[in-house]
């Protein structure tokens, strides 16, 4: 289905109904939960605060006592931002010779978005308990705009996504907890890439045809839902320390839906692709100093390996290898201090760093990848006796990365080298109530 993407890898899962960029590794989202979002996500599957615990360890939902609700939504507006040059040469029987350079830079490159969530807990007795949340794991969004110089790398890259994911907890004995869950997920994808201005006139002699502004190189769009599950366990390891173990398992997606170019019209066919959503484990720890004030502290690892290419299939019979992706596998860990003020008010802060799963040789225009680091702070107000308001901020700081990329159009050679560079701000409000 989707020919000549070396936009794909960069296309992720964007979130539910709307559109969003990488903030984590790969094309990971975490933005969950806004308390969770204010201690950098830290000791996020041993800190059962409210039901939107369920979206990382379905077990801790046994904790509660009472009906919960949580509904959330994030807004990330990020900066990144390109700096290149692109360059074309013409392979003729004297060699390869120049035909075309331009300068190939662009800022804000990612949309802002807006991130929804939503979460239901109740227990059914007094072992188990059930729930039931809405959510995305994964996103991005990408668009350049028409005078950028090197479309014919990386033009638009959305998808569109959205999981439920239905749990269940089990008491095992007064301090264990196990938990699992099956989630469903929906995702359509948009893609494509075009003809740069500065490749216009030379692509247009090569075809002996006048080709229109921004021609399609290809251009997709497609869909499936995919299925997977999750589970967890959490320990009451004593009266003041709790520990965690969650894995939310790979989920398989096979996208299908319509290609179309300008360009090479064999491939206005239908088609799809595969494209697997890593598996996610974390181990957490939430420790209570006193009254007041907890630590906590997470490792994530992102079974990112797996998704080592993207290969085409178009219904012609014909398969494509779209690109070696080779991601590895990655670590994120954090640290978090929550200090209780009062009944009414409850503080935090954290500090995460995420390996990023691009290295430079894998790394595309469309797929601002990098290790970053993250700074956040929050708070919780009681409105009620049974209602709170979250609120959380994250900045992200994305290390500079190098790109250097090239790809055939027929007997041109292009090649686009320079630097992306990325920070983000984001900003969560989340409501929860119990009955």
């Amino acid at each position: 289905m989707f020919r000549h993407s070396k936009l794909f890898v960069s296309v992720g899962m964007a979130v539910s109904c709307l559109s969003s960029s990488v903030m984590a590794a790969g094309f990971q989202v975490n933005e969950h939960s806004a308390n969770g979002l204010g201690r950098a996500f830290a000791g996020q599957a041993a800190t059962p605060e409210n039901a939107s615990i369920l979206a990382t360890n379905p077990a801790a939902i046994g904790l509660f006592k009472k009906s919960e609700f949580s509904g959330a939504v994030s807004f990330i507006d990020p900066n990144v931002d390109v700096s290149a040059q692109a360059n074309t040469s013409l392979m003729t029987e004297q060699g390869n010779v120049p035909v075309a350079s331009a300068e190939s830079s662009e800022d804000d490159i990612a949309d802002t978005a807006l991130v929804p969530a939503l979460f239901y807990t109740t227990p059914v007795n007094d072992k188990w308990s059930v729930g039931v949340g809405g959510f995305t794991t994964y996103g991005l969004r990408t668009d350049y705009s028409q005078d950028f110089e090197a479309l014919h790398f990386a033009d638009t890259a959305e998808v569109k996504s959205f999981t439920i994911n239905p749990a269940v907890s089990y008491k095992l004995t007064e301090t264990l907890r196990l938990g699992f869950g099956v989630s469903a997920t929906y995702a359509e994808a948009e893609i494509s890439s075009a003809i740069s201005n500065s490749l216009r006139p030379v692509l247009s002699q090569a075809l002996q045809q006048q080709l229109p502004a921004n021609a399609s190189l290809f251009k997709l769009e497609g869909d499936d839902w995919g299925y997977g599950w999750n589970a967890g366990v959490f320990w009451q390891a004593t009266d003041s320390t709790d520990i965690a173990l969650s894995y939310r398992a790979e989920t398989e997606l096979e996208l299908e839906g319509e290609v179309s170019s300008q360009i090479q019209p064999d491939l206005n066919q239908p088609g799809k692709v595969d494209l697997n959503l890593a598996a996610i484990t974390e181990l957490a720890v939430n420790h209570r100093l006193d009254r007041q004030w907890s630590l906590q502290a997470s490792v994530v690892y992102t079974d990112w390996s797996t998704f080592d290419k993207l290969e085409a299939n178009l219904q012609s019979g014909d398969d494509f290898l779209i690109k070696q992706e080779n991601f590895e596998d990655t670590w994120r860990g954090a640290f978090g201090v929550t200090y209780k003020v009062d009944n009414d008010m409850t503080l935090r802060a954290g500090y995460a760093y995420d390996d990023g799963a691009v290295t430079r040789e894998n790394r595309s225009l469309s797929i601002p990848d990098t290790d970053r680091h993250w700074v956040t702070a929050g708070l919780t107000h009681s409105v009620t006796d049974s209602t709170d308001i979250d609120v959380g901020y994250a900045y992200l700081k994305g290390r500079e990365a190098v790109v250097d990329k090239t790809r055939e159009i027929g007997a041109l050679t292009s090649n686009v080298s320079g630097t992306q560079s990325a920070n983000a701000h984001i900003f969560s409000v989340q409501v929860n109530t119990s009955f």
